[in-house]
């Protein structure tokens, strides 16, 4: 599955305009041999002293979402500009933003012999979310690729990041394609399939999986 992924993810790439951004680096790759490791944020103490329980993610219903089914894919960036992520009919997607402490699988584990580095994770129909590799980036939300046409219209900021003018999903904001929401939130990007269940969520502290 993974590396049919990255056969798909570049050939997306490329109809979405957004082949090789010179500048363009993924975050720093904190690898172990084990096939999944899902990172989930620390919990916070309460005033009493206690730990509390972290809010395990959920897949985003679609509720208040902007369709963009209409579009064959939708790209956008948080608003710090360090997650970038996609949205089509059939899949969503995150890379993994620069800096971000969680581990992830080596590129043996993910995509052994294809050479890449696993940059970010998916979730699809045919299965649970998961890590997958990539060259290039697999969603370039730079406010002048035709993959955030969907953001023109709607009115939301753009952010400088990293040498790029990148398309804005703003916090609380969600947006569609069929059955697959993401939600852009504080505490990271929330993507899943509402049928299925599964899903992820992208942040500093890592990434969890959903389902």
């Amino acid at each position: 599955m993974a590396r049919h992924l990255v056969v798909s993810a570049i050939a997306l790439c490329v109809l979405s305009a957004c082949a090789s951004p010179a500048q363009w680096t993924p975050g720093p790759i904190v690898t172990e041999s084990a096939t999944t490791v899902a990172t989930t944020p620390s919990a916070s103490p309460t005033s009493s002293g206690t730990a509390a329980t972290p809010t395990a993610p959920a897949v985003p219903d679609a509720t208040g979402a902007t369709d963009v089914s209409s579009y064959d894919f939708s790209d956008f960036a948080s608003p710090s500009g360090r997650i970038w992520c996609g949205l089509r009919s059939d899949l969503a997607l995150c890379h993994f933003p620069y800096g971000m402490k969680g581990k992830v699988p080596s590129s043996n584990t993910v995509c052994p012999g294809e050479g890449l580095d696993v940059t970010g994770v998916s979730v699809h129909a045919q299965g649970k979310a998961e890590y997958f590799c990539s060259g290039d980036p697999e969603a370039f939300p730079q406010t002048s690729s035709e993959s955030v046409a969907w953001w023109k219209p709607a009115g939301y900021p753009s952010v400088k990041y990293n040498g790029f003018t990148l398309a804005v999903l703003p916090y609380g904001k969600k947006i569609a394609n069929g059955s697959y929401v993401c939600i852009s939130e504080k505490v990271g990007v929330t993507c899943g399939n509402t049928q299925t269940g599964r899903g992820f969520r992208v942040a500093l502290a890592g990434v969890t999986f959903i389902g």
